[in-house]
C-alpha cells in the first residue's frame, strides 16, 4: 500500500503522471467523457487522450474536457468546446528528443491547450494533429465561401430594392427576394455545419 502511494507521489513530482495516453476505441466505454456525449444528437466519440486526472475526448461535434484538479481527487469539471463555435487554430505537434519521455500537442480551441502525451503514442497523436488541422482548414474555407454568399445576397437585395416599386412588378421582385433568402439559409447550413465526421473518418477509418 505504502509503495503504491510512494510511486504515485514520485510520478506527481516528476510530472509523468500528467502524461496522457491515447485510449483505443475498445476502451471508450470506460472513459468518463462517454457519459457527456450527446448520442441523441448523433454525436460520436472518435479520439481520447487520458491522464491520471484529465480526459480530452474529441467527437464529431467538439472536444469534451474532463478536468481533474488532482490525480488523487474524484472531483471533476466538465468543459465543452464545440467546433461550431470554436475553430481549431495554432495546432502544433512537438516530437520528442532523445531523452524526452513525452511528446506534446498544442492548439487553440476556445482557449489554449498544451497536452503532454507518452512518447510511444506519437503516431496516434500525429493523426489527431492532422484531424484538428483539417477541421481548422475546412472551417476557414467555409468562412470564405460564406462571405462570398453574403456579398452576393446583399448585391441581389439592393438590385431588387432599386427595381421594385409599385404595380405588378413589385410582387415578382418580392418573390425573387424570398427565393434568394431561402438560398441564403441553405448556404448558411452548408457552411456552418455542426458535425465534422469526415475529418475523423478520413484518418481513423
Amino acid at each position: 500500500m505504502s509503495r503504491n502511494i510512494f510511486s504515485r507521489m514520485t510520478s506527481d513530482l516528476t510530472g509523468m503522471s500528467d502524461n496522457c495516453k491515447v485510449i483505443p476505441p475498445s476502451e471508450f466505454k470506460n472513459c468518463q467523457a462517454q457519459s457527456y456525449v450527446f448520442t441523441e444528437m448523433n454525436e460520436k466519440l472518435y479520439f481520447v487522450l487520458k491522464s491520471t486526472k484529465d480526459e480530452y475526448a474529441f467527437t464529431n461535434i467538439g472536444m469534451i474536457h474532463v478536468d481533474g484538479e488532482k490525480a488523487i481527487s474524484s472531483k471533476r469539471q466538465i468543459l465543452r468546446y464545440n467546433y461550431f463555435e470554436h475553430t481549431p487554430t495554432n495546432v502544433i505537434l512537438e516530437t520528442a528528443g532523445t531523452v524526452d519521455l513525452d511528446v506534446e500537442i498544442k492548439f487553440t480551441l476556445g482557449q489554449n491547450f498544451s497536452i503532454d502525451v507518452v512518447k510511444a503514442h506519437l503516431e496516434q497523436l500525429t493523426v489527431l494533429y492532422k484531424i484538428l488541422t483539417l477541421i481548422g482548414m475546412t472551417k476557414h474555407e467555409y468562412a470564405r465561401h460564406w462571405a462570398l454568399v453574403e456579398r452576393s445576397f446583399e448585391h441581389s437585395r439592393d438590385a431588387v430594392g432599386r427595381l421594385s416599386g409599385t404595380g405588378s412588378a413589385s410582387s415578382e421582385y418580392r418573390a425573387i427576394l424570398q427565393h434568394a433568402q431561402t438560398e441564403l439559409l441553405a448556404a448558411y447550413e452548408k457552411y456552418h455545419p455542426q458535425e465534422y465526421d469526415a475529418a475523423f473518418e478520413l484518418y481513423l477509418s
